[in-house]
């Protein structure tokens, strides 16, 4: 509004001016016409900026030819025809004859009226390549539109046979579902997040286990075949393809220098009470994973894994073994159960180890693990031998109320700070051999208890005061 208002002062002034005869600027460059040019300029930028303050939707604006660049072509045409036809006037009047004099001026009007044109038809220029770039522009978006329609229709119809009765419709899914994610890297993780959606449903089940001679129905044939005996074996079938699927595109062994072309990055998986079939990720590398309440049934496998996030394995069922030899990540495995050897063997735990109320009921190998944080063991029990020798806990570490019922070493273990062994509890048993942090040792109940406990076997030097110890005695 107050750019129309100055405009209009200016417009008066203009014609106040060449109604008076004003002084010229310049020669042939009157002041009447400077103002009234500038009074066009702030009327153009006043209507500019009240357009702009207009109501606005929640939709997107379409950005239509914005009317300052109207007025700057405008201004370009005028000033640059009135410039060159003053200057070129300018010149003409130093002419020796009158008649030579007529002629130049003459050409002067013609020479600025072509400079005017052709600042026009640059203007006229650039409006052309506008409106090539907004042809191309929509021809793009076109293209992406229709893209993004097949895009969608595959990745429909790939969901729909995931939910259908036949095996082979399942696995044409997945695979469908794997090439969508191969060719549009941005739907990677969302056809990811449909293929755990479906690992954590419950499989399909046959008959119940037959029998052994003489055996009662809770007993199976063999542990080993317990998968077959209650799965469907095409659902089996179905459930490893898809667990293959994630590893072939997850894995990117540390031996090689750049990824594999099949290599997904910065992938999430969400496997919270999912089933899982001899799950195998070594050499994958992801960005965070939960597996909190799941099921692994048969070996697994997460040697040299790599999660750069946190890792969930909290109330998570190990039936067969599970190796970690030489992984690199950060895990919670509170309350999990390992029913086989768990090997932890050259594990980096880069964050807080959470291993609280964790049952081992085989070997538990901590041989040469890093723990670079805090390693919680607190109410853990070790039913097997638990080896944690050459293992560095550069952080806190405490083992408050755990059980060992059998072998236990800690051989050449290093502690940044004094082990809590605190309520620990040992079952007596003859032959095994146990070998415990400095500082501890194995002694008798101080209640009516079967199993021993832990005692300090004097103060620790070098440690925390009394105070900070009691303090991580209660935290631990």
């Amino acid at each position: 509004m107050i750019s129309v208002i100055a405009a209009g002062v200016v417009a008066a002034a203009g014609v106040v001016a060449g109604a008076s005869g004003a002084r010229d600027v310049a020669a042939y460059v009157p002041m009447a016409g400077v103002l009234l040019l500038a009074a066009a300029v702030l009327a153009g930028t006043g209507l500019g900026l009240s357009s702009r303050r207009g109501p606005r939707s929640g939709r997107a604006t379409l950005h239509v030819l914005s009317w300052w660049w109207v007025l700057a072509g405008v201004v370009i045409v005028v000033v640059s025809m009135w410039s060159a036809t003053a200057v070129l006037l300018f010149l003409a009047d130093g002419a020796p004859d009158a008649t030579r004099r007529a002629e130049l001026r003459l050409d002067a009007v013609k020479t600025g009226l072509t400079v005017g044109a052709g600042a026009a038809g640059l203007v006229a220029l650039l409006l052309g390549v506008r409106r090539q770039w907004l042809g191309e522009r929509a021809q793009a978006y076109q293209e992406f539109d229709a893209d993004e329609k097949r895009v969608t229709e595959l990745y429909t119809k790939a969901t729909d046979q995931l939910g259908h009765d036949k095996a082979a419709v399942r696995l044409a899914g997945l695979y469908a579902l794997e090439r969508v994610a191969q060719s549009n890297p941005e739907h990677r993780q969302t056809v990811v997040d449909v293929i755990c959606a479906y690992l954590r449903m419950p499989p399909v089940l046959t008959s119940p286990a037959p029998e052994q001679p003489g055996k009662g129905a809770d007993h199976l044939v063999n542990p080993e075949e317990e998968i077959r005996v209650f799965v469907d074996p095409q659902e089996l079938q179905v459930r490893t393809t898809a667990q293959r699927i994630l590893r072939n595109h997850l894995r990117w062994s540390r031996s090689e220098r750049l990824p594999p072309l099949l290599f997904w990055p910065d992938i999430d998986l969400e496997l919270s009470g999912a089933w899982l079939v001899k799950f195998d990720l070594s050499d994958c590398r992801m960005r965070a994973a939960g597996f909190g309440g799941a099921t692994f049934e048969g070996f697994a496998r997460f040697d040299r894994a790599t999660f750069e996030g946190r890792t969930v394995f909290s109330g998570a069922v190990f039936t067969g073994r599970a190796s970690w030899g030489e992984a690199n990540y950060k895990a919670c495995f509170a309350e999990a159960l390992f029913t086989q050897d768990a090997m932890f063997r050259e594990t980096v735990l880069a964050l807080r180890a959470d291993f609280r109320g964790a049952v081992f009921t085989e070997m538990a190998l901590f041989s040469r693990t890093h723990f670079k944080e805090r390693a919680v063991f607190r109410a853990a029990a070790f039913t097997k031998e638990a080896v944690f020798d050459g293992a560095a806990f550069m952080g806190e570490t405490g083992f408050r109320q755990a059980l060992f019922t059998s072998g236990v070493s800690f051989r050449g273990t290093s502690f940044a700070s004094h082990p809590e062994f605190h309520e620990a509890r040992v079952r007596p048993a003859s032959g095994v051999r146990r070998s415990w942090p400095d500082g501890w040792r194995e002694a008798a109940p101080s209640d009516d208890s079967d199993f021993l406990e832990l005692a300090q076997e004097g103060p620790l030097t070098g440690g925390p005061p009394e105070e900070e110890t009691a303090r991580r005695q209660e935290a631990v």
